[in-house]
């Protein structure tokens, strides 16, 4: 018995374990800059240092005044990441997606400006936060020139973009690059008098939206809301991509689909109401006179689908339309060439 409790005890002292938790809120109005992982989230850590660390890690430039930004969950974790710290031990969990904006300001504007005199030598966060700013700034600009909202955007920055971006402030605006705008673009960096001042180039994907598998589905479970997130895909999606969760949500899985899997359309249908060989309830409406009848189904069906199925008494087959748990109705006028191509009858 003791042998056993020692190694019970080992087991639950290996089991992974989240000590520290980062919540997002929804919503927040940010001050400074910068926006930090402390500004955008409740941090619960035992461990001070780490807690501490993680509050002031700074994540992206404060939007612009009257302007807001949106980050997603995986976006900060991965932003948090990319400052060198690890994060396999970190649960990041609250909403899915966080509005940022600039806190407002009361009463007249002012603005601060920084002596002219600065160390022509800028520290690698610096250039890092400077890139990033103007990262924004090319990202609304793509925004309104193409039309498309998701876009991931990579500045190639060096130290001459720190004083420029601070000199700009607020007020970066772009000209140039071409449609459809996707691969490495040139940009020019426009003055206050619209004067070009420099050249950026910037790496531009096109990012879309479509349903990913969360867990593992097997087929012919129904799939929970639980299971399914939309996530933002990088280049071409496959042609049957399933794009809103409405369209998946509550459908019947026909196969197993793998997590962190693109949800394809021919893997899910509608759950199956008529089942073949099932003794199934036929209705025939015809000039204001309703018939019911009792057949076989020959195949398997879900709401709405065309299935054929056989009289019990007559041994006669036909199409039959699915309209509920074991109920169907019939074609009185005769199905179309095409709903029969698209329902062939089972081999005999």
């Amino acid at each position: 018995m003791p042998r056993l409790l020692i190694m019970l005890a080992a087991l639950l002292a290996a089991a992974p374990a989240f000590a520290t938790e980062v919540v997002l809120r929804p919503r927040v109005e940010a001050r400074g800059s910068v926006v930090l992982l402390g500004d955008v989230a409740d941090i619960k850590s035992e461990d001070e240092a780490l807690r501490s660390q993680l509050a002031a890690t700074p994540l992206i430039p404060t939007p612009a005044a009257g302007t807001q930004q949106y980050l997603r969950l995986a976006e900060i974790r991965d932003l948090v990441a990319s400052r060198g710290l690890d994060v396999s031990d970190v649960r990041f969990g609250g909403t899915v997606v966080v509005s940022v904006m600039p806190e407002p300001v009361a009463g007249a504007e002012t603005t601060t400006r920084r002596a002219p005199s600065r160390p022509a030598i800028h520290t690698e966060q610096e250039v890092q936060l400077a890139t990033e700013r103007l990262a924004v700034a090319v990202k609304q600009y793509i925004q309104a020139q193409s039309g498309h909202d998701l876009w991931n955007v990579k500045v190639e920055g060096d130290a001459k973009l720190v004083d420029l971006t601070e000199k700009l402030g607020d007020s970066i605006r772009l000209s140039g690059g071409e449609a459809p705008w996707s691969g490495r673009q040139r940009l020019t960096i426009l003055g206050p008098a619209n004067e070009p001042l420099t050249l950026v180039y910037a790496k531009l994907d096109r990012l879309e939206m479509a349903v990913y598998a969360v867990q593992p589905i097997k087929g012919g479970d129904l799939i929970r809301r639980s299971e399914v997130e939309l996530r933002p895909c990088l280049g071409a999606l496959p042609s049957q991509s399933a794009l809103t969760l409405e369209a998946v949500i509550g459908q019947e899985a026909v196969q197993g689909i793998r997590p962190d899997s693109i949800v394809q359309t021919n893997q899910i249908r509608t759950p199956v109401i008529v089942r073949r060989n099932e003794r199934v309830s036929v209705r025939a409406r015809a000039a204001g006179v309703s018939v019911r009848t009792y057949a076989m189904a020959q195949q398997d069906g879900g709401m709405g689908d065309l299935v054929m199925v056989q009289s019990i008494a007559s041994k006669e087959r036909y199409a039959a339309r699915v309209i509920g748990v074991r109920e169907l109705e019939i074609f009185t006028a005769g199905a179309s060439a095409a709903e029969l191509a698209a329902n062939p009858a089972p081999a005999q």
